[in-house]
């Protein structure tokens, strides 16, 4: 009697996970999209000149060109599809200012980025935004770390 309520239990249990298996839902699609800066009317461009470790991360204007185009990743990094790796803060920085560069996509925090409903973009290690710097405005303008704010060259569309 033991044996054939095990036999059932057990049962169960594979049609419960083979049913869940079945279940699962189809694998998300890319979500590659642009990213605009509100203040400066540029997008954010990986340099064309780069495509190692370290490459610049910029403001260029808006084209149909895949240095722009950047898949949002289900674990929060921004993925360059020209160079197939991701946006990341140099890690000799944290504080204002700090550099956004391209670098091979891995499990670091520095890679992790929140797109917050205010359009701003969120560096989760370093807990600050991904902004354009004032100084700048044209093509080439670099884009860093800067504490968050109310500022629209830290708003993306």
């Amino acid at each position: 009697m033991k044996r054939a309520i095990r036999v059932v239990v057990a049962a169960l249990a594979l049609l419960l996970v083979g049913g869940a298996v079945a279940e699962a839902a189809p694998a998300t699609p890319q979500a590659v999209r642009h990213f605009a800066n509100v203040r400066f009317q540029k997008c954010l461009d990986a340099d064309t000149n780069g495509g190692g470790n370290g490459t610049r991360v910029q403001l260029w204007d808006c084209g149909p060109w895949n240095q722009q185009d950047w898949d949002v990743r289900p674990d929060g990094s921004l993925y360059n599809m020209r160079f197939q790796k991701c946006l990341d803060a140099d890690t000799n920085g944290g504080g204002n200012g700090t550099a956004v560069q391209l670098w091979d996509c891995g499990p670091w925090n520095q890679q992790w980025w929140v797109l917050r409903s205010d359009g701003s973009i969120y560096n989760q290690r370093f807990q600050k935004c991904l902004d354009a710097d004032t100084n700048g405005g044209g093509n080439g303008t670099r884009v860093q770390l800067w504490d968050c704010g109310p500022w629209n060259q830290q708003w993306w569309q």
